[in-house]
C-alpha cells in the first residue's frame, strides 16, 4: 500500500513578494540599529528599537496568519 503525498505550492504576486522583502529588510535594519544603540550605551534607544522589533515581528505574524487561509 503506497500513500501519495501532494505538495501544492501557490503562486504569489510580485506585490506580495515585495511586501515580504520590505518586511525582512525592515527586520534587519531594526536589529542592526538596536545592537548599535546597545553598543553605544544608549539603553533608551535600544529598548525602543527592541520593542519596535517585537511589534514588527508581530505584524508579520498577523499578516501571515490572516493570509494563510486564503
Amino acid at each position: 500500500m503506497s500513500d501519495k503525498m501532494t505538495i501544492a505550492i501557490r503562486k504569489r504576486s510580485w506585490i506580495e513578494w515585495s511586501g515580504w522583502a520590505i518586511w525582512f529588510v525592515g527586520i534587519l535594519l531594526i536589529v542592526q540599529n538596536a545592537i548599535g544603540s546597545a553598543q553605544e550605551l544608549e539603553p533608551r534607544a535600544a529598548l525602543i528599537l527592541w520593542v519596535s522589533l517585537a511589534v514588527w515581528l508581530l505584524a508579520g505574524l498577523v499578516v501571515w496568519f490572516v493570509r494563510k487561509d486564503r
